[in-house]
């Protein structure tokens, strides 16, 4: 079983981290809304579009959990905290994923600006580690991250962000890179309760993945969300509840041949 645990994490990375959602800590929220997030300010936008931050108003902290298909071996879990100073926003951030056979961490320090009331930008630098166990060896590299957001309209963003542009190797026999990914997308306000986000991503390797995304707010500390995502396609559910100071999301992603990603994450905002 460990044998299979192994294999099964080895052909999901490096292929495909940081792709889709399927190995990042995306957040419930974003999770939720069919991976899409490049247009939201949100603390994790660390893990999604970093000029995001800039929209924060406070010191947010957070957690997150998420175990693929239901399996302990497959679990991930991130820690965040981003911290507002004048015009911009500092981020730090750190997630692992895997066990004693395969574990892949990344550390990650952002800084975001506003640039106007309808224009942020911001640039992260992460250091990616990937271990194998059985004395298989491991091995490190440094990406960055670039984003940018804008306001069209008063209830219109549209959104671009470049995972790894300078193409990061992790080496091995076959010179193994790091995946470069351009994603786009746009977040349209109906009004103050219903949210609508679109997006496209291109693993510049493969073949592009499509994501769309709804966030409903019935009540003020309640929101309900429902996604959809390619490649292959999933299914994507989630509800938030906000609790004074304190934010719960939670999310389930369904994969019809692997079956279902639960996800949870927990926000404080300070002050």
């Amino acid at each position: 079983m460990r044998t299979m645990t192994f294999l099964l994490a080895a052909a999901l990375a490096p292929a495909t981290v940081f792709a889709g959602g399927e190995q990042i800590p995306t957040s419930a929220r974003f999770a939720g809304m069919g991976y899409t997030g490049l247009t939201l300010v949100d603390l994790w936008s660390v893990s999604s579009n970093q000029a995001g931050l800039a929209g924060l108003e406070g010191p947010v902290a957070g957690a997150y959990y998420q175990q693929h298909w239901l399996s302990p071996d497959l679990a991930m879990q991130g820690l965040a905290f981003a911290l507002p100073v004048g015009k911009g926003t500092f981020a730090l951030s750190a997630n692992s994923f895997g066990n004693s056979l395969y574990a892949q961490r990344n550390f990650g320090l952002a800084y975001a600006m506003k640039l106007s009331e309808g224009l942020r930008v911001g640039i992260q630098m992460d250091y990616l580690n990937i271990q194998l166990g059985e004395d298989y060896g491991s091995t490190g590299v440094i990406t960055a991250e670039l984003g940018v957001q804008a306001q069209l309209t008063e209830h219109l963003w549209i959104a671009a962000h470049l995972y790894n542009p300078n193409r990061a190797k992790l080496g091995g026999p076959y010179e193994e890179r790091v995946p470069t990914i351009l994603g786009a997308g746009l977040g349209y306000t109906f009004s103050d309760r219903v949210l609508m986000t679109g997006e496209v991503t291109k693993d510049i390797d493969r073949t592009e993945q499509y994501h769309m995304g709804i966030e409903y707010r019935p009540i003020t500390p309640l929101f309900l969300r429902t996604g959809v995502s390619t490649g292959p396609t999933k299914a994507h559910f989630g509800v938030g509840v906000r609790m004074g100071q304190l934010d719960l999301d939670l999310a389930a992603v369904l994969r019809s041949q692997l079956g279902l990603t639960p996800m949870v994450n927990l926000n404080y905002r300070f002050k």
